[in-house]
């Protein structure tokens, strides 16, 4: 099998982009993350066939990946897209995938069966900040439309315009609890931060202006506590190591 592209130094980590809607999302989650910090960390991890976080993957003509981004709010992102990545757990930094990933207005159009290999820039395993949630058992507790969280952060935005100082947002108003989300028939619940809040919203993952039935989907697993907008996911922990904005 031939590559459509090899973007890779002879010490670079790579990956197999199988589609043209993976190289896209790639970037775009990339260059949201770099944006908001330029020492944001991706971290790739492969999905297993028949795991439960994709029970389908086996049927897939193409290697499916989750991949996570640091945001200096203290969440990460995910999103799950057609890559395989050369090592089943790689953690490389957002701006030299975002670098690999090219224009964001001109992305190749890419054949499954001609993949393109990216070179991603040297491994950078050591420097992520924390563990992550494993895969499946997750308790669904509601879905909340996604335009409380809208203008939680529009009000948040208005606060944080007097309160910021030359160091950026108050701690106080990140760590503050904004949303109490409880599952029905459950003990369970989730007591959302404006952390969370500004992480789903700052990475896309709900759109600005969302309609009335566009819903963010609320789990918790044990500490860990999960955001799922249409266009990616957010997790927290309390235990997991916050990023000073």
């Amino acid at each position: 099998m031939s590559d459509a592209g090899v973007h890779a130094g002879s010490g670079d980590e790579t990956l197999v982009v199988l589609d043209t809607a993976a190289l896209t999302n790639l970037g775009v989650l990339a260059r949201k993350a770099e944006a908001m910090d330029a020492h944001a960390l991706l971290r790739i991890r492969a999905v297993a066939a028949g795991s439960p976080d994709d029970p389908v993957a086996a049927s897939r003509p193409a290697g499916i990946a989750r991949v996570w981004a640091t945001t200096p709010f203290g969440p990460v992102a995910c999103r799950t897209m057609a890559i395989s990545p050369a090592r089943d757990d790689m953690i490389v930094r957002a701006d030299a995938v975002s670098a690999a990933t090219g224009d964001a207005r001109s992305v190749p159009q890419l054949d499954a069966a001609v993949p393109m290999t990216l070179g991603c820039g040297a491994a950078a395993d050591s420097s992520w900040p924390g563990r992550l949630p494993v895969d499946g058992g997750w308790t669904v507790l509601d879905a909340v439309p996604a335009g409380v969280f809208r203008d939680l952060e529009t009000q948040a935005r208005g606060v944080a315009k007097e309160e910021s100082g030359p160091l950026g947002l108050p701690t106080s108003l990140l760590d503050q609890k904004v949303l109490t989300v409880r599952g029905t028939g459950t003990s369970d619940g989730a007591d959302i931060s404006m952390r969370e809040v500004f992480a789903l919203c700052a990475m896309g993952f709900i759109p600005v202006e969302p309609a009335a039935d566009e819903h963010v989907r609320v789990s918790v697993k044990g500490r860990w506590r999960r955001l799922d907008g249409r266009f990616g996911s957010v997790y927290a922990s309390e235990g997991f190591g916050v990023l000073p904005i």
